[in-house]
C-alpha cells in the first residue's frame, strides 16, 4: 500500500509501507522523514488490526477528520474541493418471530388441534437483525475531475482510491453508492 506525504513545497510524495522510518527526497530536493508504519496508517485513516473499517469511519466522521487527503483522488492536484458520497453498506431488517403456515398445517395433520396449539405456543417476538450502516463519505475531487463522476460505478472506483474507503468497500462489496448532488 502507498501513502502520500506532504512536502513544504506543496508536492505530495508517495511512499510505500516499506519506507516507514526512512528518509525520502522530494522532487524539490528537500528531505522528508517518513514516519513509522503505525503513524502512516493512522494519518491515512487505515484501521489497525482489530478495528473494523466501519468503526474507524464512524469515529473519523464524528471527529471531523475526513477527508484526510489533501489532493484530488483522481488527478492528484491539491484541492480544497470535496463531494459527499452516500455509501449504504447495510440496512437493519425485522425478522418475524411467526412460524411459517406449513408448520401449523403439519402440526394439525400430525396431532390435530393439539399440534396447532403446541406450534403456536412457541411463537417468538419479532426482532431487529443487523444495523443501519450508511455513511456520508467526503471525497476530495477537484472541479476539473468532478464531471467524471457520472455513475455509481465511477464514484465507487474513486472511493476505492482512499485506503480507508477501500477497506470499507472490501468488507461490504454489495454496498450501494449514491452520486453526490451537483
Amino acid at each position: 500500500m502507498h501513502y502520500l506525504l506532504d512536502c513544504e513545497c506543496g508536492e505530495s510524495l508517495p511512499v510505500s509501507e516499506g519506507a516507514a522510518g526512512s528518509s525520502q527526497v522530494c522532487r524539490c530536493g528537500r528531505t522528508i522523514e517518513v514516519p513509522s508504519l503505525t503513524e502512516l496508517r493512522r494519518r491515512a485513516g487505515v484501521a489497525e488490526p482489530g478495528f473494523p473499517p466501519e468503526t474507524v469511519v464512524e469515529t473519523l466522521l464524528l471527529a471531523g477528520k475526513l477527508p484526510a487527503e489533501r489532493n484530488c483522488v483522481l488527478c492528484g492536484v491539491a484541492t480544497e474541493a470535496s463531494v459527499c458520497c452516500t455509501v449504504d453498506c447495510e440496512r437493519a431488517y425485522v425478522q418475524s418471530g411467526r412460524k411459517p403456515w406449513w408448520l401449523y398445517l403439519l402440526g394439525f395433520v400430525t396431532f390435530g388441534w393439539f399440534g396447532v396449539v403446541v406450534v403456536g405456543a412457541s411463537t417468538e417476538d419479532d426482532r431487529e437483525v443487523g444495523k443501519d450502516r450508511v455513511f456520508p463519505l467526503p471525497l476530495r475531487i477537484c472541479s476539473a475531475c468532478r464531471p467524471r463522476l457520472t455513475s455509481p460505478t465511477e464514484v465507487k472506483a474513486a472511493l476505492r482510491r482512499v485506503p480507508l474507503y477501500h477497506e470499507l468497500l472490501e468488507k461490504y462489496p454489495g454496498a450501494t453508492v449514491s452520486l453526490p448532488s451537483t
